[in-house]
This record gives structure tokens, sequence and C-alpha cells, in this order.
């Protein structure tokens, strides 16, 4: 496979025209297109992006937070959760030091995913380190797994979002089903109902799990349950 660089530069309707760095490579790249009769091509967006200073710090608590929880020195967390990773994504060696921001998040949300399984105590919230496009992931983790969605502690309480359980309301006549919940400790679950689920949901820049009989099917599995019907 042959790879060619072009910037797009136009857009009319679902038409966009891209732009090579010279004629040279634009004619390189007709002749391979014609070479091989080929009638699609594959376009790959680079992110040229370098991992942010906020990132990198984030890696290098959890690689400190993961060494204090097995005992081993935070290079080798460091070396053996990079190579983990390249293996799983297939690609060479990540510096640190120059990673795309792309490849940053992806690592970040790879490390946390080891910390909900392994229940690793955590000396920062996690939603800080996140890209917004990977909190989601996190706030299912928090929900399937059972900890705080904000600072990852335990025990944790299903926090309803826009239909609430209590105020008269009787929890086994409540369909969870489409409902948005948050997985949170007493003390934030409480934060919640004090604020308003608007001024919540700002300050911590999260937006709940939509309740899907998927989920609850999963949370069942693993003994846990909302209370309420149809589940």
């Amino acid at each position: 496979m042959r790879e060619f660089q072009a910037y797009p530069t136009q857009k009319a309707s679902n038409e966009i025209i891209f732009r090579f760095k010279d004629e040279e490579s634009a004619n390189q790249f007709l002749s391979t297109f014609q070479l091989f009769k080929q009638t699609l091509v594959e376009i790959q967006v680079r992110d040229d992006r370098e991992i942010s200073a906020k990132q990198r710090r984030f890696i290098y608590a959890l690689f400190k937070d993961i060494s204090n929880w097995t005992g081993y020195d935070p290079e080798i967390i460091k070396q053996g959760f990079k190579f983990d990773f390249e293996r799983l994504k297939d690609i060479d060696e990540i510096s640190l030091s120059n990673v795309e921001k792309s490849v940053a998040a992806n690592f970040l949300t790879y490390l946390l995913d080891f910390v909900a399984d392994h229940n690793v105590p955590l000396s920062f919230r996690p939603l800080d380190a996140l890209e917004p496009e990977d909190v989601a992931h996190w706030e299912y983790r928090a929900l399937i797994e059972g900890f705080d969605v904000l600072d990852g502690s335990r025990p944790v309480e299903l926090a309803h979002g826009e239909h609430a359980v209590g105020m008269g309301r009787d929890r086994d006549k409540i369909s969870n089903i489409g409902n948005t919940v948050f997985s949170l400790s007493h003390t934030h679950h409480m934060e919640l109902h004090k604020i308003g689920l608007n001024a919540f949901k700002a300050k911590y820049h999260i937006n709940g799990v939509r309740v899907t009989p998927e989920i609850i099917k999963e949370l069942e599995s693993r003994g846990r349950r909302f209370g309420g019907k149809g589940e």
C-alpha cells in the first residue's frame, strides 16, 4: 500500500477537493490509482497535535498509583503498560514526550480501564485527565464497576437524573430504562440533590449514563440492582 499526503481545500455538497504538495505528487497518486484499477481510496486523518502537559502529568500519576498498588517500580509499570498498549493497538513504540494527542488520550483510557478492572486507588480525579470524548466511557465503567465517577471511591449509590426516586415516588414502580443515572458516593449524591442536576453536570462536566436493558442485565450479572420494574 502506498501513502500520499494531501490537504482538503474545498467542499461542495458531498464532494471534497484535495490539494497535493506539488504536481508531481498528484501525478504519482493518479498513476498509482490507475495502475491498481482502484475505485475506492481510503483516507486517514493524522492528528498532528502532540500530547499535552496535562495528559502527560496524569499518565505519570497513573504509573505512580499503579506502582503503589502493585509494589513494582514506576519505570517497570511504565514500560510494561507501554509495551502492552503498543502490541494491542499494533503501533510502533510511542514516546510520552511527543506522542500524538489522540494516541495519548487512548493510552489514558487504557490505563484507566486497568484501574477500573482492579480497583486501584487513585490520587487524582480521573475526569480531570480525560478529553471530553472519553468521559462517557469512564462514566460507563464507573456505573458497571461500582465506583464513584468523580473520585473513584467506594461504596457508591446509583443517583437518578431526570426521574429521581424519592419524594413519595415508589422505587419498585419506576423503570430506569431510558433514565440517566450517575455512580456516586453518598457525599456526591447529596451534592447532586443540593445543587440540582444541571448545575452538577456543569460543575463536573459529566452527562450521566442512559440506562438500557443491556446495562441492567450487566449490573444484575454482577449482583447489583437499581430497584424498579422492568429490571
